[in-house]
Order: C-alpha cells, then structure tokens, then sequence
C-alpha cells in the first residue's frame, strides 16, 4: 500500500519564479484582452461559452541540481477561508475534465527547462458557472520502507467562468470597517469585503491613516496575502499595524483592488484598549466622511441664489415711484425731504 504525501507551494504567483533548489511553472500565453491585468500575467482567467476552447502554454523548470521526472496534471480546486486551496491529485471537477496537458509527464536535466501546451475545451452541455482548478508540475519521491511517497508540486491557477455571454463582471463593496486588537496587543483594522459581482476576487490593498492625535500620519500598510473571495460570497481583509500607534482618533483610508478593479473606502476610527472595537460604516469610492454630498451642495446652493433674486426683487419694489410718492405724503410736518437743498 502506497501513501502520498502532498508538499505543494501557494497556487499563487510564488508558482511564477520557481525557488531556488525546487521546480517551477509559469504561464507563457496572456490573451490580449487581459493584457492589463495583472492577474492575468499570472493566473489562467477567462471566460468560455459552452462549446469552445482555449490554448495555453506553461514553461516547466528544473533548479532542484538533479535531472527530475516532472508529472504535469490539471487538478481541482476551490475557494475557503479566503484561500485558493488546490486538492489532492485524485480529485475532479468538470474543469479537470475539460482540460488536457499536452506532455503529462516531462524528464528534464539540471537547469533544463520545457514547453507544455494544454486545452481547456468547454462541452456544449456545459452549466453556466465558475469553476477553479490548477494545473500542477510535480516530482515524487522513491518509496520508503513505510510505503509512504512525498510528491512536492508547484501549480497556476486557473479560475473559468463558462455561459453564452460574457456573464456578471467582477465586483466588490467594503461594508464595514472593524478596529481591535489581537492577542499581542497589535492594532488591526478588518475590513468586510462583499464580493457582489460573478467572478472571484483576489483582494490586494493598502491602508494610510491620518489625521490621527497630535496630527499624526501613518502607513501604508499593505496586505500579507492576497484574500481570495467566491461570487457571493464575503471575508474580512485584515490590516495589522505596529504595537505602538495610538487608539486614534484616525481617518482611516483603504484601497483594495482584484485585478483592474478598485476600490476605496475611508472612516473615523478608533482602536480598543484590547479586544474588539466599533464596527463603523465607511464611506465609499474614497468620499471622505465629513464632505457635504454634492447633491446637497448644489441644492443649497439653488436656494441661496433663488434667496437672492427674491430680495433684489423686493428692493426693486420698495424703491418703485408709488411707494416713493405714499413715502412723501406721511412725512412728520417740520422735516425737509430727501431732495430739498438748503
């Protein structure tokens, strides 16, 4: 009875630049469309209508210093926690199915390096859906006395959505934003992201905080990884700040972007002494809380200029010649009018 044991790096853009003394795989085909995308560099992303297909590339390198047997296979895949989480090699979904490696398996010397092509060709009774798999190069160990074999693997993800049109674009809200403290006493700040579009997201970001006591700035503060969210579905991305920042009051001021797409979100915070703190409300697309709406400044501006013409209006009025003439015959006897000249 043989057991496998699975070592496999982030299927991530570490797969990208393979580490020295290790194997690597790297996607060599960016369509023109994505070009921009900076996931796209990394990551197969597209989007297929039942019955079609795609071509793709990947080169494979050897930097373990021994010639190596590498296996290449598309595996499944899916979204938890906030995590891309590849499965084991016996595990399927349609996607797998779908996608043939042109090598499945590849010998290379010491610093030698290989083209692979593969396809992923959609069925015509395909669901609408999204679906995530990775495609793995992998080496395998010799068997011991236990039976037991360890596979070490690198892999690309790949992230399919599949439908007759070009199906709900990506999209993301930042709903709340949450200060604490963790278990060292380090501040945090959480941020609620609401994936509501049809694709997922692979959260990146920053944070900068200003206006803080004394006048005080600080950050950025970026993300350590990348936060992964299913359509549908929400996560917390969380900041971790240095031990000695002040609770605040801050201006909290957070960019997260998922390929092209940004974000921006700004609120008054304050850290707790320890443990949680107040969840506030941000205000979206980078507005700063305390700005009056543009909308509520062009209608009091209307009203001050419609104030304006009324008084002129009624200055006109009052000054007219009737109300000059009524003006001069209640004059008090003695007086002299305006328009009499000594």
């Amino acid at each position: 009875m043989m057991i496998l044991l699975f070592f496999s790096a982030s299927v991530s853009a570490v797969a990208a630049e393979p580490a020295p003394g290790g194997i690597g795989i790297r996607l060599l085909d960016i369509p023109a469309s994505t070009k921009d995308d900076p996931r796209a560099r990394t990551y197969i992303i597209d989007r297929l209508a039942p019955g079609s297909e795609i071509s793709r590339r990947v080169q494979v390198e050897n930097n373990t210093g021994a010639a190596q047997t590498i296996r290449l296979y598309a595996g499944a895949a899916h979204i938890d926690g906030g995590s891309f989480i590849g499965e084991d090699a016996g595990a399927h979904n349609d996607l797998t199915t779908w996608t043939v490696v042109g090598r499945p398996q590849i010998d290379l010397p010491a610093g030698g390096t290989a083209e692979v092509p593969l396809t992923i060709k959609v069925p015509s009774d395909a669901p609408e859906s999204e679906q995530y798999g990775a495609v793995w190069a992998e080496v395998r160990s010799a068997a011991d006395k236990a039976g037991v074999v360890q596979a070490n693997r690198v892999g690309i993800r790949v992230y399919l959505s599949v439908g007759p049109g070009n199906g709900r674009p990506a999209d993301f809200s930042i709903t709340s934003l949450s200060p604490s403290r963790d278990q060292h006493g380090n501040p945090q700040l959480s941020a609620l992201v609401s994936n509501t579009g049809g694709r997922a997201l692979d959260i990146t970001g920053d944070l900068r905080l200003t206006a803080g006591p004394g006048g005080l700035s600080a950050g950025p503060f970026g993300i350590q990884n990348a936060t992964t969210i299913a359509p549908g579905t929400s996560r917390n991305v969380i900041f971790t700040l240095p031990q000695e920042l002040p609770n605040g009051p801050w201006t909290a001021r957070i960019a997260l972007k998922s390929g092209l797409l940004e974000r921006e979100a700004s609120a008054s915070v304050t850290f707790p002494d320890a443990g949680p703190g107040e969840a506030v409300a941000p205000a979206a697309d980078g507005a700063v809380p305390w700005l009056v709406p543009a909308t509520v400044v062009a209608a009091l501006l209307a009203a001050a200029l419609l104030t304006s013409f009324l008084l002129r209006r009624r200055r006109r009025r009052l000054s007219g010649p009737g109300m000059a003439a009524s003006a001069a015959g209640k004059r008090a006897p003695g007086r002299r009018s305006a328009d009499v000249t000594r």
